[in-house]
């Protein structure tokens, strides 16, 4: 499987430290990184040590002991060189102990390889003996719980009398969260559905179930009438304006109007989650229900006129935050405003925190926003924090060819200045 993964050949090349990370010899590796090995390998190999090591059928322990020093070292856990993460070929040789070392290493289980699998359909396919538990581990919320699962099925059939039933039997299913694995707490990383509670996943956000059914917003009303913790209304507000499922089946206002009624506020990250993700309806819902228009807001929106009055009585963070929001939003002319208000137009975002706007221009296929934020000095060659991109990478993966060939012809003309 090694050799076919990304049209590789046994015949290439390959560095020193790949091969030894490829037979989960700890020993060599070691070595070789203390002698300045680069731990991501070297041009001729067909992919970075560290998937080398998670593709490799070898012990738990070897193949730990390998990962580790190779992360240690600055290895990136992220990589899709080779078709696919070090994460999906852990979830496709296993064992269990290895792919939850990774996890905690920070592996992201969401990635998808480049023919769309996730690790968990990966470890489905795989050839690990212990591929149902790593399948299960990867396929996330995790819920062991089975009164807590029944509970879920009924929220995710929109079945409110089954819900309540389950609510009456079990008052500990309002109050009690599902603890996920270990290991994703062991993870310094963002995480925003991790060790659920019940309510929230009313918002259906992850989608995990498609269509939303009609009776969602029943089984909302049915547990604020139980009475719910006004941190998971707010957690569920801000789950619900950015629901796909929500959106689609026509539900996000009525859903929206009933955590409202039940006291659910709108904080800061609500409001930046939902316009980080273009989303403008559930604002002007909350806006029509008297939430305050702030800059960040009027740039997102558009409102110029209003954006303009703002911004000269807003706070350095605030110019900001609008700044960054008209770049996703694609509000050309409002981002030229922020950034005459003094915004760092190199500044990482306060949505999607780990890019800049020069990323997400470059994600939108975005030229006349790229060409603003150039002419105000945009640096071309500033990677993101997660995926360790460049704008120009980022337009490569993501097939963006306008934004491609602007920042190529940047590039092209730095090089030659």
């Amino acid at each position: 499987m090694a050799d076919l993964i990304g049209g590789t050949d046994a015949a290439e090349p390959r560095s020193a430290l790949y091969r030894a990370a490829a037979a989960a010899d700890a020993e060599t590796v070691a070595r070789l990184l203390q002698a300045g090995a680069a731990a991501d390998g070297a041009a001729g190999d067909p992919a970075r040590p560290l998937w080398a090591v998670a593709a490799t059928a070898a012990s738990e322990s070897a193949k730990i002991a390998v990962a580790r020093a190779l992360l240690d070292a600055g290895a990136f856990l992220h990589t899709d060189s080779a078709g696919e993460t070090p994460l999906h070929a852990a979830a496709r040789t296993g064992p269990l102990g290895f792919v939850a070392f990774l996890i905690a290493r920070g592996a992201l289980e969401w990635i998808r390889d480049r023919d769309g699998r996730t690790p968990a359909e990966a470890a489905r396919g795989g050839g690990a003996s212990d591929k149902d538990a790593i399948a299960e581990l990867l396929q996330r919320p995790v819920i062991r719980d089975p009164v807590f699962r029944q509970a879920v099925g009924a929220i995710h059939a929109g079945d409110a009398a089954t819900l309540a039933r389950l609510l009456d039997e079990h008052p500990r299913l309002l109050t009690e969260r599902i603890l996920e694995p270990e290991c994703y707490r062991q993870a310094n990383r963002s995480q925003y559905f991790r060790d659920p509670m019940l309510f929230w996943f009313t918002a259906d956000n992850p989608d995990l179930v498609v269509p939303m059914p009609p009776g969602m917003v029943d089984c909302v009303r049915v547990m604020t009438a139980r009475g719910v913790a006004q941190a998971d209304l707010d957690y569920t507000l801000g789950l619900a304006v950015t629901s796909g499922p929500a959106h689609a089946a026509g539900l996000l206002g009525p859903l929206m109007q009933a955590l409202l009624e039940a006291g659910a506020k709108a904080t800061e990250d609500v409001v930046f989650g939902a316009l980080g993700h273009g989303l403008t309806e559930p604002i002007r819902i909350l806006l029509a229900a008297g939430h305050p228009l702030t800059a960040p807001i009027a740039a997102a929106l558009g409102d110029l006129e209003r954006l303009e009055q703002l911004l000269a009585a807003s706070p350095r963070t605030d110019r900001q935050a609008a700044f960054g929001l008209a770049v996703i939003n694609r509000q050309l002319e409002a981002a030229r405003l922020a950034l005459e208000a003094g915004a760092d137009v190199d500044g990482f975002l306060p949505i999607h925190v780990h890019s800049t706007a020069l990323h997400q221009a470059a994600n939108y296929d975005d030229v006349p926003m790229l060409e603003l934020l150039v002419a105000h000095g945009a640096r071309d060659d500033i990677q993101d924090t997660l995926f360790r991109g460049t704008a120009l990478g980022w337009a490569r993966h993501e097939n963006k060819p306008a934004a491609q060939a602007y920042l190529e012809r940047l590039a092209e003309a730095r090089k030659g200045a």
